[in-house]
């Protein structure tokens, strides 16, 4: 049984700070993926024992460039490295399912710690057919595009709900801190997160049978919002928009002009 996870680092255990995502060469921000790393070994553990016998994990967060090769675990493949995001690399008709670790809530969301959609820099929104998305709808329709249902997500409270909102109330998550503000968070410690990881990816992998693909209905008309707070001032705030047509998950985050 192949299962793909695609990772993101805000959602990963004790990471509550852009300082621990941004500012790579740091000490917060290899703790930060240190962390990371340990969320996937359990999770694969649990996946493992529920009978993955092929695991890939993406490194999702930034173009690439996070894992560390002293943290791998065998039976695991970790995909990194300059462009194996563009396209998705692995992630295709032969997977059984997908995990959605690390995540994050969209942009905009109050109690979601480091919530941002795509950018947090500029502040980008997405709606798609007039409802705002964020990640997890559009990673679970690029899986839909395969054919591959998300099996399970993991990040804070918010992301979880937001998951749950997106794929159904039954979708199994796993909650490994409670956002607080965009920056700050009730956090659990890794020696708590890891059995709850563990038994939430054995649990959502026996229960793959009642998980269905993402298949929004095509074509969506994408409108994209952007703001830079650093190019703004509060009497002329600087925003630009474009709008564009998503035909297939392929092009669920760029779109094509209308």
């Amino acid at each position: 049984m192949k299962i793909y996870i695609m990772t993101d680092l805000e959602g990963a255990t004790g990471v509550y700070s852009f300082r621990q995502t941004r500012e790579r060469g740091t000490p917060a921000y290899h703790e930060a993926v240190h962390l990371l790393m340990g969320d996937i070994a359990a999770v694969a553990e649990g996946l493992k024992a529920a009978g993955a016998t092929d695991i890939l994990a993406l490194d999702g967060h930034g173009g690439g460039g996070n894992f560390l090769p002293e943290c791998m675990v065998p039976g695991v493949r970790h995909i990194t490295g300059s462009g194996c995001c563009r396209p998705v690399w692995g992630l295709d008709e032969t997977c059984d399912g997908l995990v959605l670790l690390g995540y994050h809530a969209m942009n905009g969301t109050p109690d979601g710690v480091l919530h941002h959609t795509q950018c947090s820099k500029t502040e980008a929104k997405y709606w798609y057919d007039g409802v705002e998305r964020g990640e997890i709808f559009q990673h679970a329709a690029l899986g839909g595009h395969f054919n591959v249902p998300v099996l399970l997500v993991t990040g804070d409270e918010a992301a979880c709900r937001e998951a749950r909102a997106t794929l159904g109330d039954d979708l199994p998550v796993v909650a490994v801190k409670r956002g607080i503000n965009r920056e700050a968070a009730a956090l659990l410690a890794a020696a708590e997160t890891r059995p709850l990881l563990v038994e939430g990816a054995r649990q959502a992998l026996a229960a793959r049978a009642a998980r269905k693909p993402l298949k929004p209905a095509f074509p969506l008309a994408l409108r994209i919002r952007e703001s830079d707070p650093q190019r703004a001032a509060p009497e002329t705030p600087w925003f630009a928009e474009r709008t564009c047509v998503v035909r297939t998950g392929l092009d669920i985050c760029t779109g094509s002009p209308g």
